[in-house]
């Protein structure tokens, strides 16, 4: 028995309609597009949940491969992306300098997240708590210790769980469940395309199982929209 996690990222956002920043985008026409990709990547695979984000990008991007796939999906909010301050009618100079700014601190500084947002502290913790609450209150998987590692119980069962979110909190709950020390640059270690497919699966080792990435960032459905964009 094994569980397997497919984690999608959302479609290109439109952060700046009518050149000023929002909160919460909306896709751009080549975001839709690539969710109609993504649906049709999808398309025949079966899954026993459904998970996704709150946040518009994520919600428009899911609607066509709920479509696609026939299921109801579970919306969680730990599943939204790091939280950033309000940005909500900046020009683009202007957000362009806010994260020229955030960027320039010292490597000490980036545990404290984007300033005036969520920290990077927080939301590691939000996502690391939220995927294994997830699994062992939803999917019956347990943690125990083993040798100094914590090393997750044989599922009873096969699970095959779809995650619709974002590339930070993909990139979080990836190596939280490999087992990689967390970092305030995890999206950088993990970074993904617009719509990029990712596959953990569980593999038995010793007593129990552990998490191995199968595939990461697959993006052949977008090819013949041309150069996937980050």
């Amino acid at each position: 028995m094994s569980v397997e996690i497919v984690l999608v990222r959302h479609a290109q956002p439109l952060w700046e309609p009518n050149g000023r920043a929002v909160n919460d985008p909306a896709l751009t026409p080549l975001g839709h597009e690539q969710a109609e990709s993504a649906a049709r990547a999808l398309a025949g695979r079966r899954f026993d949940q459904v998970y996704m984000s709150p946040l518009l990008r994520v919600r428009e991007t899911s609607a066509p491969i709920l479509r696609e796939l026939g299921v109801e999906p579970q919306v969680e909010a730990w599943l939204r992306e790091l939280g950033m301050p309000d940005m909500d009618g900046m020009t683009p100079a202007q957000v362009q300098e806010f994260f020229r700014r955030a960027r320039a601190r010292d490597l000490e500084h980036l545990w404290e997240g984007m300033p005036g947002g969520e920290s990077f502290r927080h939301f590691t913790e939000r996502v690391c708590g939220g995927i294994e609450g997830l699994l062992t209150d939803h999917h019956r998987l347990r943690i125990h210790e083993n040798s100094g590692h914590r090393i997750w119980d044989r599922p009873e069962a096969e699970h095959r769980i779809l995650i619709l979110a974002h590339e930070g909190t993909n990139a979080v709950l990836i190596s939280h469940l490999l087992g990689i020390e967390p970092v305030p640059w995890a999206w950088l270690r993990f970074a993904s395309a617009h719509t990029g497919i990712s596959t953990l699966r569980t593999v038995p080792v010793a007593s129990g199982v552990v998490w191995a990435l199968t595939r990461f960032n697959e993006v052949d459905h977008l090819l013949h929209l041309g150069e996937p964009t980050a």
